[in-house]
């Protein structure tokens, strides 16, 4: 029987392709793969090119059709013209992309990488699938039925030598915490500003959908720390929000771990 490995890799740039790629891995660990989750501009860029097991992309896209920053250096290597055209030929490959079709450029990313690998001569294990935020079930209104067709075919290549993991059986964690004896300078203190970037408080938050409805959107208020650098926005621009942890969510979280003696 053909070694059950998966290879998965991602290009994200604000988490959503990533819970995706990680949300694939799952399903796959549940299926007795050995899986590997990886940004595409973390991957041995040469070894794709003599992977005998499946490889599954998944990318979202940024700005107006843009690849995310995470798969740029990957999308610049496999676009050189010296790659011979048969370069993929041993290459068995899925691609899900991440859009939104109310964007002129839907799913250009994603559109492209596929496109280039068959041009490669890598071989689709299923048609691209194309989620997006327009689908009344959001990306899920397409990612659902993608998988469902993905381990289809790939179950039909690689049978299961056991029964499917349930989903109430929990994953082995993805990474492992150690004590130690030395004291070191845990001091934190602000994070330096790159340009762009505003300090703000979330001053109103009101949901937007009704209450039953599956969907929970807000509608976010903030208050700049300095009123005198107002952000100026552009149609399609995105914004990251990084927020900082309450201390009585710290607190919880450390008495849940168990963790509340070994804290500074």
């Amino acid at each position: 029987m053909s070694e059950r490995r998966l290879l998965i890799l991602y290009g994200s740039q604000t988490g959503y392709a990533k819970d995706t790629a990680y949300r694939i891995g799952r399903q796959a660990w549940r299926r007795h793969f050995s899986v590997s989750v990886q940004s595409m501009d973390q991957v041995d860029k040469w070894s794709i090119f003599t992977t005998t097991y499946p490889v599954i992309f998944v990318c979202s896209t940024t700005g107006q059709g843009e690849e995310p920053d995470n798969m740029k250096k990957f999308w610049r290597f496999i676009l050189r013209k010296t790659i011979p055209y048969d370069a993929l030929s041993g290459l068995n490959y899925a691609v899900f992309g991440l859009g939104d079709s109310s964007y002129q450029k839907f799913n250009f990313p994603a559109k492209r990488l596929s496109r280039r690998l068959q041009q490669l001569g890598g071989t689709p294990i299923v048609d691209r699938g194309d989620g997006d935020d327009q689908h009344y079930l959001g990306l899920d209104g397409a990612l659902d039925p993608w998988l469902e067709n993905l381990w289809t075919v790939l179950l039909d290549q690689y049978p299961l030598p056991k029964p499917i993991v349930p989903e109430s059986v929990a994953p082995d964690p993805s990474c492992d915490i150690d004590y130690i004896d030395e004291q070191i300078d845990a001091s934190v203190g602000k994070t330096e500003l790159i340009p762009g970037t505003h300090l703000a408080r979330l001053v109103k938050s009101d949901r937007m959908t009704a209450p039953d409805h599956f969907q929970d959107v807000h509608l976010f208020e903030f208050e700049l720390d300095d009123s005198t650098q107002t952000p100026q926005w552009s149609p399609g621009d995105c914004a990251v929000l990084r927020p900082e942890n309450l201390d009585s969510d710290v607190n919880d979280f450390l008495q849940q771990m168990h963790w509340t003696e070994h804290a500074d």
